[in-house]
């Protein structure tokens, strides 16, 4: 059975695409690629064909890093096919190094993995703001204590995947969707004792970069390249996340896929 990456953008054009794609291409992997398209110039979507991508084009009601969330899961719930693992993320800002697969396979040890942010939501201003935008003050005396996971990458097995979107997209709308609530959700729901044994929140798979600048970060405060991988210890990432906020990463990175 295969492993499916599977990812949503809006109004893209190639360049804006292209670490995401060809590292991907690069790294390894040879599952199933699908993109949910929102507003997409046929260029684009030439490009994605081109590489290896199904493209799905889907209607866009508010923002894009909501309405990816019901988009995939009517994709994973209506398509015949069936994945081993399933791994969504988000797309300009990502880079692969290592295949997902072997990763996964040799890794996994619960249901679901969600990047952490390392950082606890009640030392990170961004999170305060998200979830108060989105909820109000009624969840921040409980969610505040715990680790950041990002939405931006979740992997794990496929059946538990797509129910995770699913609940991840109904919790987002009963927030403020003027406000990005998929993110905020997704904290909410990671740490519902009904759920919380079914996903861990994992610093290995991804380097969250953001947050490598923040003092109360209290693990992989530093990173290492060796030999244009960015690493985890002796081990590469699989991927890493916002490497366009910090400008070593982000040249390293763009000069590699010039």
């Amino acid at each position: 059975m295969k492993d499916l990456v599977i990812s949503a953008i809006a109004n893209y054009l190639p360049e804006k695409i292209k670490i995401y794609v060809e590292s991907l291409n690069h790294c390894g992997f040879n599952g199933d690629k699908v993109m949910i398209c929102y507003n997409l110039p046929k260029e684009t979507v030439d490009y994605l064909t081109a590489m290896g991508w199904e493209c799905y084009g889907a209607e866009l009601q508010g923002h894009p890093h909501m309405k990816r969330l019901i988009d995939m899961w009517w994709f994973l719930q209506n398509d015949e096919r069936e994945w081993n693992h399933i791994i969504t993320t988000d797309v300009r800002d990502i880079v692969w190094q290592l295949n997902p697969t072997e990763w996964l396979s040799q890794n996994l040890k619960s249901e679901i993995i969600v990047a952490s942010e390392c950082i606890k939501n009640e030392d990170e201003p961004w999170a305060h703001k998200n979830i108060h935008e989105g909820y109000g003050p009624i969840f921040w005396e409980w969610v505040k204590p715990h680790t950041i996971g990002n939405v931006g990458v979740i992997a794990g097995k496929g059946k538990s995947v797509k129910d995770l979107l699913m609940i991840n997209w109904l919790v987002s709308q009963a927030g403020d969707v003027r406000h990005f609530t998929d993110q905020s959700s997704l904290n909410l729901i990671i740490n519902n004792s009904l759920i919380k044994d079914k996903i861990e929140v994992n610093s290995d798979f991804a380097l969250q970069v953001d947050t490598l600048t923040k003092d109360a970060r209290f693990e992989k405060k530093t990173y290492s390249i060796e030999n244009g991988i960015v690493m985890n210890g002796k081990i590469p990432y699989v991927l890493v996340h916002q490497y366009d906020r910090n400008e070593e990463l982000n040249n390293l990175i763009e000069n590699k896929y010039k």
